[in-house]
């Protein structure tokens, strides 16, 4: 299975041939740490209460795009106010982004290869191997926003990451965007997701509001 940030990931890509959209690079590191932190609190490696997050379980997961995000939130130094999550992580998000690249090019869902920009510039491209994975994490929210599928907790997440970091109009038409972004605030509000991601997605999207204009 693949995890929260690796799908945000996918969700990213414009095309199979490995092109990347377009997201202001603030917004892009607070949705792959926002991506962390949702993949921990699913593996209910996190807990809170109305003022605190704080780390019930700081053992390495074994996963490289995981684990800076969860020795942070362990430190003594961390502030476990909720509306500071954001802030104190951002800078974590592009080694998060560049660790799901490498996991799934570790597992053949996309090849890095390598050309050059203007003639000179040398840069990377990851086109998906057959595209699968890719499709289905998109279809799987179609579904979902547009038809009467049920979310899993992972939908519910990465449709608040597609949202918030103004990514939906990349998947959705934009003849069924109201319907997408009506069904997104009900699922995000829904209880079947279970209260832990529900509480996470709500902190997500409420410290991104209050991110400092300094990070974002």
């Amino acid at each position: 299975m693949l995890t929260v940030p690796e799908e945000f990931l996918l969700l990213t890509l414009k095309d199979e041939d490995g092109g990347f959209v377009d997201i202001p690079l603030e917004y892009q590191r607070a949705g792959f740490v926002g991506a962390a932190v949702m993949e921990l609190a699913i593996e209910r490696r996190l807990d809170n209460d109305a003022t605190r997050v704080w780390i019930v379980d700081k053992t390495p997961t074994g996963n490289a795009a995981l684990d800076p995000v969860l020795a942070r939130m362990s430190a003594p130094d961390f502030d476990s106010n909720p509306d500071n999550l954001i802030d104190q992580l951002i800078e974590l998000g592009d080694t998060v982004r560049e660790q799901s690249l490498k996991r799934l090019c570790d597992k053949k869902v996309l090849i890095e290869t390598e050309g050059r920009l203007l003639w000179f510039l040398k840069t990377r491209r990851y086109p998906a191997a057959g595209g699968k994975e890719m499709r289905e994490v998109k279809l799987r929210l179609l579904e979902v926003l547009l038809r009467d599928g049920a979310p899993s907790p992972r939908d519910c997440c990465l449709m608040s990451l597609a949202e918030t970091c103004g990514i939906i109009s990349q998947i959705v038409p934009q003849s069924e965007l109201k319907l997408a972004r009506e069904r997104i605030d009900r699922f995000s509000r829904t209880e079947l997701i279970g209260q832990n991601v529900k509480h996470y997605v709500e902190i997500f999207e409420r410290a991104m509001a209050l991110a400092t204009p300094a990070h974002m």
